[in-house]
């Protein structure tokens, strides 16, 4: 059975970018379109990853990470931020936060489905 990867990220090409590699390599992929959204889904769907942006409308990457992270039900799912935030204290920032990985963006094809498969493994 493949892994389901759910994607939060507001912008629809990239979005639309994400869901598509991920689907070429195998996993199911289903979508939020901001925060609130990707959170709600993420306690009904229960993927096996989230892959969530960072900077969003409503409820931002950090208030979702934080939502997941104090309920036990979703507090074990990998976690990978990706954000145009580049700057090594940005990056910093958000592993300290508790995201198992950081994607920057753009993101090319073989760095995001590196990082998908090593926190699936």
């Amino acid at each position: 059975m493949s892994k389901r990867i759910l994607v939060i990220e507001d912008e629809p090409s990239i979005r639309t970018y994400l869901q598509k590699v991920l689907q070429r390599a195998g996993y199911n992929t289903v979508a939020a379109t901001d925060g609130e959204e990707g959170l709600q889904m993420v306690r009904t769907l229960m993927p096996d990853l989230v892959l969530c942006d960072v900077v969003m409308p409503k409820l931002n990457g950090y208030g979702v990470l934080d939502a997941l992270r104090w309920d036990q039900s979703t507090a074990h799912i990998p976690f990978v931020f990706l954000s145009s935030k580049i700057s090594p204290e940005e990056i910093e920032q958000g592993l300290c936060f508790g995201s198992d990985a950081y994607l920057t963006k753009p993101v090319d094809q073989k760095r995001l489905l590196k990082a998908v498969a090593a926190q699936l493994s």
